[in-house]
């Protein structure tokens, strides 16, 4: 899908006022250990079965089945005593002690493995390491193409949940929530609680409900925990239109339950460094990343990074290995234009400004956009560490130049020794 159409496919959900993609990226950003859940009868047994020592499992696995049967057989001798027909079974069985194991093994392998309905996926967010649980049904979509802001839609689409990592201000909690998450003046919390996420770090609990029926929306109950911790302040909102609560609010709570934070949070908000390059950007953003194509992960060989205001795309950066022989600035741009936006009449090349040192070109274009004009200036260069060639293409109704200036003033080719810049800029 070009990326042009993707953003022009954004909903906006009216009962949460956010914007979220209807496509879906799976990418590395899902950790693959999809699993079944055992049926809530078999969780005490399997716990037990996992504090066991570590030995061969088909002998665990006759051992707890075993202390099973005995368990059993003098649960029915102590309420109903053994007529003298069983007794005498259980002196032949005596004289054989293996066959009655062999029997119940037998019965067990053929009985069907009980599971449950749902299937539970963890994301795990590449950028600051944190991860949490989604059930399936209602949340089967556990993918997002967002870094700073990430969100999970039921399927039905009136149920939420969200991850927004910000740089903490250090403002009262409740303010800083209610800034955060644009919470009107008329939003009261009505449920408060000092709790911990359950690797530990200290977190508040808030719960509120917003009713927008007046105006055409949703009431919808609301649930967010506040998690504060190496300058960062991390919010995971989860919450369901009133209608539908009862039916989600377990895999809503199981989401708040089973967020884990790393031991250490790399990632910072306005700063993308994610494949051996950096470059910065508002956190007033939304900041997206993508494969080539869309619907691969990205990586150090290819990939797409995306700036989106509230109401329109921004910025696209996109890259890709290429030896230094084949790489021309002006086939760059006009490919990648093509290629993510699906625009061809790009025109006006000229050399520009270096980026991080390496020459590049310009080129500049228009495109009908709603009712108006929408202008595109791209930029492109090479970069000799890595070997990839670079275009970025900003898109602004008056002067994309000059909204393209920070943007490639932030650039560089490589992460090396950025970080260490920028501890000595503070």
């Amino acid at each position: 899908m070009k990326l042009w159409k993707f953003v022009l496919a954004f909903a906006v959900i009216s009962f949460a006022g956010l914007v979220v993609a209807c496509g879906s990226n799976p990418n590395e950003h899902v950790q693959s250990n999809e699993y079944f859940r055992p049926a809530a009868a078999d969780q005490q047994q399997q716990a037990a079965a996992d504090s066991q020592q570590a030995d061969d499992p088909q002998q665990q696995r006759q051992r707890t089945q075993r202390q099973e049967q005995g368990q059993d057989d003098q649960q029915e001798a102590a309420s109903e005593g053994r007529s003298d027909q069983q007794s005498d079974q259980d002196e032949e069985s005596a004289d054989q002690p293996g066959q009655a194991d062999d029997e119940a093994q037998a019965e067990q392998d053929a009985a069907p493995l009980e599971t449950s309905e749902d299937v539970v996926r963890r994301y795990a967010s590449p950028t600051y390491g944190y991860s949490l649980e989604l059930i399936c049904s209602p949340f089967c979509d556990a993918s997002s193409t967002g870094i700073d802001r990430v969100m999970f839609r039921s399927e039905s689409g009136r149920a939420l949940i969200s991850v927004e990592v910000f740089e903490d201000d250090g403002t009262e909690s409740a303010e800083f929530l209610r800034s955060a998450l644009s919470l009107g003046d008329n939003v009261e919390f009505t449920e408060f609680e000092e709790t911990a996420t359950i690797t530990g770090e200290p977190a508040e609990r808030f719960g509120w409900e917003e009713d927008r029926r007046a105006t055409g929306g949703f009431h919808v109950r609301w649930h967010a925990m506040l998690i504060r911790v190496d300058d960062l302040a991390i919010v995971l909102r989860a919450g369901s239109v009133m209608e539908d609560y009862d039916g989600v609010v377990f895999a809503l709570e199981r989401a708040i339950e089973s967020f884990i934070l790393p031991l250490e949070i790399e990632g910072r908000p306005g700063r993308y460094e994610r494949f051996d390059f950096t470059i910065s950007y508002d956190t007033a953003d939304f900041a997206q990343e993508f494969g080539q194509p869309t619907n691969a992960p990205p990586s150090n060989e290819a990939g797409i990074f995306v700036l989106q205001t509230t109401t329109a795309l921004k910025a696209v950066l996109t890259w890709q290995v290429l030896g230094e022989a084949f790489y021309d600035g002006d086939t760059a741009i006009s490919q990648s234009l093509r290629d993510a936006l699906g625009i061809e009449n790009v025109s006006g090349f000229r050399d520009a400004a270096d980026v991080d040192g390496t020459p590049a070109r310009t080129g500049e274009t228009e495109t009908q956009f709603g009712e108006g004009t929408m202008m595109i200036r791209s930029f492109a260069w090479y970069c000799r560490d890595g070997g990839r060639e670079f275009v970025l293409h900003v898109l602004d109704p008056d002067d994309p130049e000059s909204v393209a200036l920070p943007l490639i003033e932030s650039f560089r080719c490589t992460t090396e020794g950025v970080q260490e810049a920028a501890e000595d800029a503070e």
